[in-house]
């Protein structure tokens, strides 16, 4: 009986975190209706370390489920969809004297987030390789996005800076509905060692957080968004320059 109510909690746990999740991008939407940017930013960073914590204990004490998943991914169609698209609108867009514009392009990020969800359901059913996703993740998105609003919490009025938003916002929703490998940095469990290298590393990042919070998140994730596209770029040139060497070794051969 107390082995029956043990698991019960621990499936509970995870189920915990992801409705923390969603709290904090309720907060996110609040603070955006009262154009309070910077608090929206700081929620949807928030609900993602809500939604990574969810991840790990999920993974490391072994409770994911099928009722796990669909939550987690309403979650983060709320708190990675729906609340940075209404940062994006009020805070990005609106300023510029362009409603219709922000409308359009707040809407673009909204739907391709859920249909990137929609397709991560569906790759779930199967056995996933955890240690890559494809295309981008919703929360990764939304977290450049936060990131830039923290470094520049004032709302965009000129048309350039719009102009340059409305590009971003098409690359990161091109590449949240494209099939570019991303690697999961969370793909670990608890219950494993680390090494030093590894302990050092997160005692940079915390360090790093701490003294250039703003400045770090924007550069950290700038580079995770990058690193999909440039890891495929590097393997498709790769795989180019191996053709084109093909030819040479076969006509050494014949030529033998």
């Amino acid at each position: 009986m107390e082995k029956i109510k043990k698991i019960r909690a621990i499936y509970l746990l995870p189920s915990f975190f992801t409705n923390l999740n969603i709290f904090f991008g309720y907060l996110s939407i609040l603070a955006t209706f009262r154009e309070k940017y910077l608090w929206a930013a700081y929620w949807i960073i928030i609900a993602a370390v809500m939604d990574a914590i969810d991840g790990i204990i999920a993974h490391s004490t072994k409770t994911q489920s099928d009722f796990g998943i669909q939550l987690d991914s309403l979650a983060d169609a709320f708190s990675f969809g729906a609340a940075p698209s209404l940062l994006l609108y009020s805070w990005g867009f609106r300023g510029a004297g362009f409603p219709g514009f922000g409308i359009f392009f707040s809407f673009i990020f909204l739907a391709a987030g859920i249909l990137r969800l929609a397709r991560y359901n569906i790759i779930q059913m199967s056995k996933p390789n955890r240690k890559f996703y494809t295309g981008l993740t919703v929360p990764s998105a939304s977290l450049l996005l936060a990131a830039i609003v923290l470094w520049h919490s004032q709302p965009i009025r000129t048309k350039l800076s719009t102009f340059l938003l409305a590009i971003l916002v098409v690359i990161l929703s091109l590449c949240m509905v494209s099939t570019i490998k991303y690697r999961n940095f969370l793909s670990f469990s608890f219950r494993k060692k680390i090494n030093l290298q590894t302990t050092l590393l997160i005692a940079i990042i915390i360090s790093s957080l701490i003294v250039y919070r703003h400045i770090f998140l924007l550069i950290f994730f700038a580079i995770n968004v990058l690193s999909g596209p440039s890891i495929h770029a590097f393997k498709l040139l790769k795989k180019k320059i191996q053709k084109k060497s093909m030819p040479h070794k076969n006509g050494n051969s014949i030529g033998n």
